[in-house]
């Protein structure tokens, strides 16, 4: 049996946090680059963030997870560790 511990889950919560901040940024570098005269979008890593309305709902979507995943586990490791703190008291 595997024990329970901060560290097991702050590893857990590192991955969902890794993965989010990914997801961001692999969307805004398949969304940098450059117009050409008829519109275009031509992919360029130097170019500029170009997004239509709906890719930037999309970017606002992503962001808000990657924001909330971030709250979470912030707030559950906090939880944890004042748990741990206050069953230590108690002994």
């Amino acid at each position: 049996m595997s024990e329970l511990s901060t560290g097991y889950i702050s590893g857990v919560f590192g991955g969902l946090v890794n993965n989010a901040d990914d997801a961001v940024s692999t969307f805004i570098t398949d969304h940098t680059g450059s117009t050409d005269a008829d519109g275009n979008f031509i992919p360029n890593k130097d170019g500029t963030l170009i997004l239509s309305a709906s890719d930037s709902l999309s970017l606002q979507q992503l962001m808000a997870d990657q924001s909330i995943t971030a709250q979470t586990s912030t707030s559950t490791l906090k939880s944890i560790k004042d748990s741990i703190s206050a069953a230590a008291r108690n002994i």
